[in-house]
């Protein structure tokens, strides 16, 4: 069967850098975003910075403000946070081992993004590009897990991974002071994206972004469910970006999502690649709100 696309609705967006009035950077590669207290909190995958705004920037006075992480990342690809530990999580896509292997790592922050420690997530990587780019927090059937969002379907790169319908998710949970693998969620089949760039967990559903569909889905939790293989009611949502008046692709690099409403997403975007439509530079780089019918 094959899923209904909806259209969502363009509320708010600005380039990261008109935020910034008195930056030095011509670059803002956004990679991540987490909603905490009313506060975004955007993250790069080309520095360690960490840029904290209210939801609101547009009507609010209060101007937003750059930290400096103190982690091991020259960059991260996704955020997220654990209410029950008061703990921030940041995603390193790969890493090497000692042994040559690729493994995707945690670096953890308290509250205040104090930096704590970097974890390994045990997961072997095909290379050192094609790994984990979405992280979120799941408390499912009395455990806590880290959810890690394959790029490539069937946590494969090259060709492999661009043949839709093998979206994948690495599940892991804390067991002491490691992390340990506890199973892979597989979504629908219907879910039909040659590439996968974030993940969110918002009012018992599971939000899916792809960058190369320009395109988001979203699965609701079964309340109860006999394990990792069996989370989803049904085959989900699908819900499309805007197009152009010709019903081409315009938001070309979106990387990370976080619910701030019932119905209302924050979205951003990375830097536009080398050889892509002229229209997605109009909007790489940026912040965006968008509104989708409420669940």
């Amino acid at each position: 069967m094959q899923l209904t696309e909806e259209f969502l609705e363009l509320i708010q967006e600005t380039k990261i850098r008109e935020l910034l009035k008195d930056a030095s950077r011509e670059r803002y590669e956004a990679s991540g975003v987490c909603l905490k207290d009313d506060y975004l909190h955007i993250i790069f995958d080309d520095s360690p910075l960490l840029l904290r705004l209210r939801r609101d920037w547009w009507c609010d006075g209060e101007g937003p403000s750059l930290l400096d992480l103190d982690g091991t990342g020259a960059g991260y690809e996704d955020i997220t946070y654990q209410s029950s530990t008061s703990r921030w999580y940041l995603l390193i896509e790969a890493a090497k081992t000692d042994s040559g292997a690729f493994m995707p790592r945690v670096d953890e922050f308290d509250e205040s993004f104090a930096f704590i420690k970097s974890y390994w997530l045990p997961f072997q990587l095909e290379s050192g590009n094609k790994g984990l780019e979405g992280l979120s927090t799941l408390y499912y059937a009395g455990n806590e897990y880290l959810l890690g969002l394959c790029e490539g379907n069937n946590c494969k790169g090259g060709g492999a991974g661009l043949r839709p319908g093998k979206g994948r998710i690495q599940a892991f949970r804390r067991v002491g002071e490691n992390w340990e693998y506890a199973g892979t969620i597989k979504l629908p089949g219907q879910v039909r994206y040659k590439d996968y760039s974030s993940l969110d967990i918002h009012n018992g559903c599971l939000t899916i972004l792809s960058q190369a569909s320009s395109s988001m889905w979203v699965g609701r939790l079964r309340g109860r469910s006999s394990g990792l293989d069996d989370l989803f009611e049904d085959d989900g949502r699908l819900f499309l970006f805007p197009r152009d008046e010709k019903g081409r692709i315009i938001y070309c690099n979106l990387e990370g999502v976080t619910w701030i409403g019932n119905d209302q997403i924050a979205v951003v975007s990375d830097k536009a690649k080398a050889g892509q439509p002229g229209p997605c530079a109009i909007k790489d780089q940026s912040l965006h709100i968008f509104r989708a019918r409420e669940f």
